[in-house]
């Protein structure tokens, strides 16, 4: 579960050299260590995103992520924290993410009652300690323009990686979606003032560094099956990221895509 906020944008100087040495050995094509820093890719229908939006909760810590190529991109942290709060979720995002509309050429927003496949893979590795997961997170809202300040309704997570951490809310059942086992959580975000969103988490019974799923699996599961869903919604975005809870580490993804048709 992620938020984006406003952070101050700062460099932590005295760990360029470290963060430099924890970035993958080939030359960099381009890279950032700068706090909502967005670097867009694939004619823009994605971007890489420096998430820190857990930033005020810590402090000593660094975030950089990197494009050599499509098929050479990810992120590297350092969040010394063993607290059990989320503190960055450095992503791809296709869609939504608490901006003016949706990527070009993404396919979102799409409604749960057109049926549509939302196809989504990744290839990817992790060299890492401390606390983190890798997952997808999707959001949906009641409208299809959603903008900067159009809070989601729903929060769909499908993790792929767990190592050490725990989804927001209760466990329910677990469910075989997709040829793979999912443990399903289901809790609730208050962002205060009277807003705030269902999040829906599946998490994967064993982890897994490559994944081919149809999002449509799980909004079915959410809508047909536990009539959580009302199939009026719109799915605004897909994303795939780090949770960070806390800890070192770099993911590198070799092969993303997400497709609606």
């Amino acid at each position: 579960m992620n938020r984006h906020h406003s952070i101050r944008s700062f460099l932590l100087a005295g760990f360029t050299c470290v963060m430099l040495f924890a970035l993958p050995l080939t030359a960099l094509g381009a890279s950032s260590s700068t706090p909502s820093d967005k670097m867009y890719i694939k004619n823009n229908k994605y971007y890489i995103f420096n998430n820190v939006w857990g930033a005020d909760q810590v402090s000593g810590w660094w975030q950089s992520i990197y494009h050599n190529s499509d098929s050479d991109l990810g992120w590297v942290w350092n969040w010394p924290s063993s607290t059990s709060s989320v503190k960055a979720y450095p992503s791809i995002v296709s869609g939504w993410h608490w901006t003016e509309g949706y990527t070009p050429g993404s396919g979102f927003p799409t409604r749960l009652s057109e049926q549509k496949n939302i196809m989504a893979n990744v290839s990817y590795s992790i060299s890492a300690s401390g606390t983190y997961n890798a997952a997808y997170d999707i959001w949906l809202h009641k409208t299809n323009k959603a903008s900067w300040d159009s809070a989601p309704t729903d929060e769909i997570m499908i993790w792929l990686n767990n190592t050490n951490a725990g989804p927001l809310g209760s466990y329910v059942q677990t469910v075989s979606i997709g040829g793979h086992k999912w443990k399903v959580h289901k809790g609730y975000v208050d962002a205060g003032n009277g807003k705030g969103w269902n999040v829906y988490s599946f998490v994967r019974t064993s982890n897994t560094q490559s994944a081919s799923l149809n999002i449509r699996h799980f909004t079915n599961y959410l809508s047909n099956q536990k009539k959580w869903l009302d199939k009026s919604k719109y799915v605004s975005s897909v994303e795939f990221g780090t949770e960070v809870f806390g800890g070192t580490g770099q993911i590198n993804i070799s092969n993303w895509d997400v497709n609606v048709r």
